[in-house]
């Protein structure tokens, strides 16, 4: 970095969360400008704005990125940031705020933006899924999980938080449908019938302490595939207690680097919290495809 020359920031701010609004951008900028820092501002609007954040990048020269938002909001930044050599700091605004919880970050937005622009920022390798045409940092899934996701208002979530998806699963587990899909992971090829199908970068479920199942690291270069298949509707509350107890049970969990899940007919699925309609998932991993400031 040449002398004299202040270090710039791009801030992605979400605008619509309750811990945001039209205003905290440049209270963000307030805080990085006392600090030595100048930024600009970028409000994400609804729908995908990775190629957005990827033009203001191109346009500027920034030391840093930083998202200021849900796990929505970092993933579209992880995306944008992947193959730029920029180093993506996170201020955690969102109702899960699954990523941040997984790297340990400060829950509060000032302590954290503080420490992401200290004088010696600690960087850790986090690991990136190409899913489909797009980028997942949490995980991606076919059937429960992505039915949960679509069934949970938001009004649930603005008064009850991450415990808003918790009560929606009780609801929904005992009806959710089996389906039926090919899975193709890493030359392997099997059919199963299952309830989800889950292929996770991140652990760490959107309500309470509760984990997917035990071993998923977001940096460990592996994607963990893992089959929720159920027999009956006891079957079912089993994996439910399963999860909250942190004794998995009725699944079948393996690495994988690479993985294809092809339903028989069409279906939800999810990825990182968006929910789509379709019969395909493909999911590869990118091992430390982004840097992170912890």
């Amino acid at each position: 970095m040449q002398e004299n020359v202040e270090p710039r920031i791009l801030f992605v701010v979400n605008p619509a969360l309750p811990r945001t609004g039209p205003t905290f951008g440049g209270r963000l900028g307030q805080v990085a400008r006392r600090l030595g820092w100048e930024s600009s501002i970028l409000e994400t609007r609804a729908g995908s704005n990775v190629e957005a954040i990827g033009a203001a990048l191109a346009r500027g020269t920034f030391s840093m990125v930083i998202a200021a938002g849900g796990d929505g909001t970092v993933a579209e930044v992880m995306a944008a940031a992947h193959g730029r050599s920029i180093a993506v700091g996170i201020v955690p605004c969102g109702t899960g705020n699954i990523v941040a919880r997984e790297l340990g970050l400060p829950a509060s937005w000032r302590k954290g933006l503080r420490r992401i622009l200290r004088s010696d920022p600690q960087m850790r390798p986090v690991d990136l899924a190409r899913v489909n045409d797009g980028y997942s940092v949490l995980a991606a899934g076919m059937g429960l999980d992505a039915l949960i996701i679509r069934h949970t208002p938001s009004g649930l979530k603005y008064w009850l938080g991450r415990l808003a998806y918790f009560m929606v699963g009780v609801w929904i587990v005992p009806t959710a449908p089996i389906f039926h899909c090919v899975i193709r992971a890493d030359g392997a090829e099997f059919a199963v019938a299952a309830t989800m199908v889950l292929v996770a970068n991140a652990g760490m479920l959107g309500g309470g302490p509760f984990r997917f199942a035990p071993g998923i690291a977001i940096d460990d270069g592996w994607l963990d595939l893992i089959i929720y298949r159920p027999a009956s509707i006891a079957g079912r509350w089993r994996v439910l207690w399963g999860i909250v107890s942190g004794r998995p049970a009725e699944i079948t969990q393996r690495k994988v680097h690479s993985v294809e899940i092809k339903a028989t007919d069409e279906f939800w699925h999810q990825v990182d919290g968006e929910v789509k309609r379709g019969n395909v998932v493909r999911a590869q991993i990118i091992p430390g495809g982004i840097n992170v400031v912890v």
